[in-house]
């Protein structure tokens, strides 16, 4: 499949530079220094049109900095991203704009995301007559049939979001991405916020809206049992690095990255038997200081001398990519 959106060697750094105080107070022997964190450290993939792929890892891992570059909402540090072979790392020529439109975020939380002092009409409505998708006299009937779409009445475009439980403020949120007409949807941990039961509701509208749409989705989330069931492939990030990626069931059946192998322990299995469930050890390591080599070499069971020293290089076999030093020909 031709790769519609395509990201090599992303990083994203946050840097805080001392001020004025702090710079005087250094001079006069104070124990400072500028800190900068990797919050994405050259991540490398690529998504096909109509795929779902799944990015997972533990908080703090980088996926929201991730999906937020993708979207445009954050400038890249270093890297490319391209989507249908057009540079939209910066997005500066009208050609690169235009795609960008076709690339639209949904967040986890829709309080917080929709505007409390704009009615729903206006929240779906404002960005399709900005972009000349409707006209001023055409956007009642847009924005109606987007609410149809998403799944609710009409009648909801004279609310307000506080007037609205959270599973229709999502839909809301749902239906403000599709109103410019995206092909590329970034769901950041888009039902993470929700009843279980309005997720699986969700879930069946992201399913039901790629079928009608046409959509492709990059799925970012915690719960690695709702992407084994929505997401074609997976990507698995720890603390700003990609560390393995593979076919759904090929990842679940088979994860080769020892991380990805301690993720999977944690995942409840009907029909499993009796299970013990044990968290990953050891704590995620600060990512202003992050180890040598292998982030993950501190946790790692499996860990040897070269993963405390060495990047592991990444390593391809048959569509299954893998991170690791047990995987690129030699021992840990």
């Amino acid at each position: 499949m031709t790769a519609m959106l395509e990201l090599d060697g992303v990083s994203r750094r946050f840097e805080k530079k001392l001020d004025g105080v702090e710079r005087f107070a250094r001079r006069l022997g104070a124990d400072l220094k500028e800190t900068c964190v990797n919050a994405v450290d050259s991540a490398s993939f690529s998504i096909a049109r109509g795929e779902v792929v799944g990015l997972v890892g533990e908080s703090g891992c980088g996926k929201s900095t991730l999906g937020r570059m993708v979207a445009g909402l954050l400038p890249v540090s270093d890297g490319t991203i391209r989507f249908e072979g057009t540079d939209v790392t910066d997005a500066k020529s009208a050609q690169a704009r235009d795609k960008r439109l076709r690339i639209q975020m949904i967040f986890q939380d829709p309080m917080s995301s929709l505007n409390p002092r704009m009615k729903v009409a206006d929240i779906v409505g404002e960005a399709a007559v900005y972009h000349g998708l409707t006209t001023r006299a055409g956007v009642t009937g847009y924005v109606d049939a987007l609410l149809a779409k998403v799944g609710l009445d009409p009648a909801f475009a004279h609310r307000y979001p506080h007037q609205m439980s959270g599973g229709q403020r999502q839909r809301i949120g749902i239906a403000r991405a599709l109103a410019v007409q995206p092909e590329f949807l970034i769901c950041d941990e888009s039902i993470a916020a929700l009843d279980v039961s309005i997720q699986a509701q969700v879930i069946n509208l992201f399913q039901d809206l790629r079928r009608e749409l046409d959509l492709t989705y990059l799925f970012i989330s915690h719960d690695l049992g709702v992407v084994e069931h929505i997401a074609d492939r997976v990507v698995v990030m720890y603390l700003g690095r990609v560390v393995e990626i593979a076919p759904t069931e090929a990842l679940f059946d088979a994860p080769r990255h020892p991380y990805t192998q301690a993720l999977l322990d944690q995942v409840p299995r009907l029909g499993a038997g009796r299970q013990t469930f044990r968290t990953v050890k050891g704590e995620i390591p600060s990512p202003l200081n992050p180890p040598p080599g292998c982030h993950f070499h501190p946790r790692c069971p499996m860990a040897g001398p070269r993963c405390s020293r060495e990047v592991p290089r990444t390593i391809s076999q048959g569509g299954h990519t893998t991170a690791c030093h047990l995987h690129d020909g030699g021992t840990a």
